[in-house]
């Protein structure tokens, strides 16, 4: 586009002044060139460039007798202002002016997950002179719209936004698109955008994500927020998920000339945690008190809590959290209340034995008469067992008349065993063993209740050795020998970190490695699994000299 004027000068000599266009919009570091013309001057003409309110304009100028050129080598937010060019032709004067705009708009947003339910959306290095609209969309629904001014004299900055998903958006691609508003840009340049494709899978389950690029690019994936590479390849794998697999994954392909990135959010699924009493009182309440009981579970699924147990009848509520209160505690209010937690995926329970402190002193006052109280309950060696181990449990209370003691184990109904003297021996246990035990002590004036868990053990405690040592020469044998301390017993798999992982496997934790060789060498990962768990431990082979 040419603007132009004519002006008539003395003896009817007629003069232009023209721009190549009246605006001009430029992204940061571009570089830009303004043309002042004057045609037909009488006489050799002077240029001046300047803005509104005669402020510096920076950049480079260069003139000759009839032209001038501003040129700019890399455009700065700064630059973005109304620009004018002044013309003198031996005392004739005439003006012109353009408009630089000036923006940032480099690259497509960066989605990363801080919990399951948050994801976080950044532009890097946005500006505008007008306004930057932020949206999280899921189709064509707008779950939410921002709207930011940017101030020049900061510059360009990152652009960052969080939106927490509810329950019913898990597992969908949610998108998060920015829309730059600036006349002059080309409409196909002011929407940037990027879908956080999601994967859903329950604890415990294999999770394989798969990459794929065309030509002969080198396949990296990482987790975000962690720089150690998980595989190279197509695909990457995860044996056994656990609730900290949960997070945002990124495949890189790359070839010697371009980087490119895809990325997928992992949504892990599982039974709610382990309920979590909490009572309104310190310490056992006494007779009258107003008491509140509390059960909190989470849950990435909707959960139900329920609260049952001694006088009370069953409460249910469709949330984390669910409180029942107890406004005069009585007698009839003590014993063992249970809290259950369920979703879909499973449930778990919890429970709490609330005493209610009173003391009894009936006549004559010689004897005194006291229900169970200071009750305690000690299991040798631990409640923490070994497939085939026998245990002791040693009951004691403070009581009189003598309390009869009953040990229970909560399984499809109550189970009992009974002791004269408080001590109870169980042999060669199982896993169907394990579980919730009870010790009620009663005499004829009351109850007090104990409990503890027979639990199983993930791996612990791993240890990896190599025989005679890891530094190895050609055509040598080794052994590795590998244990680990776990109730049920573990798995031990041996891999090889070399084009995918090559697997051995071993029924006793040890293996023979024969005449190896140079492409022998390298890290080799154990992997000790149970359904409780896992550990992981590696070590390198390297060749002798």
């Amino acid at each position: 586009v040419c603007i132009g004027m004519w002006l008539k000068g003395a003896g009817g000599v007629a003069i232009v002044v023209h721009y190549l266009d009246w605006l001009a919009v430029k992204h940061v570091n571009e570089s830009l060139e303004l043309v002042c013309t004057a045609l037909d001057c009488p006489s050799e003409a002077t240029f001046t460039w300047k803005s509104l309110g005669d402020i510096s304009v920076g950049g480079v100028m260069k003139s000759n007798q009839t032209t001038s050129h501003k040129m700019y080598s890399h455009i700065r937010t700064e630059h973005g202002k109304t620009v004018v060019c002044q013309v003198d032709c031996g005392g004739l004067k005439e003006q012109r002016t353009t408009i630089i705009e000036v923006y940032s708009f480099p690259s497509d947003p960066v989605i990363s997950r801080t919990n399951n339910l948050t994801l976080m959306c950044t532009f890097p290095s946005v500006y505008t002179s007008e306004f930057f609209n932020l949206q999280w969309v899921l189709g064509d629904n707008v779950l939410k719209d921002e709207e930011i001014t940017f101030d020049a004299y900061k510059g360009v900055q990152n652009v960052s936004s969080e939106y927490t998903m509810s329950d019913k958006y898990l597992g969908k691609n949610i998108t998060c698109r920015g829309v730059l508003n600036l006349r002059g840009r080309p409409e196909g340049q002011k929407v940037r955008s990027f879908t956080a494709h999601n994967t859903t899978v329950k604890v415990g389950e294999r999770l394989e994500l798969r990459c794929d690029a065309d030509g002969q690019s080198d396949l990296t994936w990482r987790k975000l927020g962690k720089s150690e590479v998980l595989s190279r390849g197509k695909v990457t794998v995860i044996e056994n998920v656990t609730w900290s697999d949960a997070g945002m994954y990124e495949c890189e392909a790359s070839t010697k000339l371009l980087s490119l990135q895809a990325k997928v959010g992992v949504t892990v699924q599982g039974p709610p945690n382990l309920p979590k009493f909490r009572l309104s009182s310190a310490g056992n309440p006494r007779a009258g008190d107003y008491v509140t009981i509390t059960c909190d579970s989470d849950s990435v699924l909707p959960v139900e809590l329920t609260i049952s147990g001694a006088s009370l009848n069953q409460v249910e509520k469709h949330s984390s959290s669910i409180s029942i209160n107890i406004p005069s505690i009585q007698l009839k209010d003590s014993g063992l209340y249970f809290c259950d937690a369920k979703n879909e995926l499973g449930s778990k329970r919890s429970s709490i034995n609330i005493t209610y402190l009173h003391c009894v002193c009936p006549t004559p006052p010689k004897v005194t008469l006291s229900w169970n109280m200071n009750s305690t309950v000690l299991v040798y060696p631990s409640a923490q067992v070994m497939e085939a181990q026998n245990i002791t449990v040693h009951c004691s209370t403070v009581s009189f008349p003598p309390a009869s003691i009953i040990l229970m184990r909560e399984a499809d109904g109550f189970q009992e065993f009974r002791s004269t003297n408080g001590t109870f021996h169980l042999f060669n246990l199982k896993s169907e063993d394990m579980g919730t035990y009870i010790v009620n002590f009663t005499n004829e004036l009351g109850y007090e209740v104990q409990t503890f868990e027979l639990i199983k053990a993930p791996p612990r405690n791993s240890t990896v050795l190599v025989y005679p040592s890891a530094q190895v020469m050609e055509a040598q044998n080794i052994t590795v020998h590998c244990s680990t301390v776990s109730f049920p017993p573990a798995s031990i798999i041996l891999m090889r970190e070399a084009d995918g992982f090559q697997e051995f496997r071993s029924t006793n934790g040890t293996f023979h490695l024969f005449n190896l060789k140079s492409e022998d060498m390298g890290t080799y990962i154990v992997n000790f699994t149970n359904e409780l768990g896992y550990e992981v431990q590696t070590f390198e082979l390297i060749k002798g000299k």
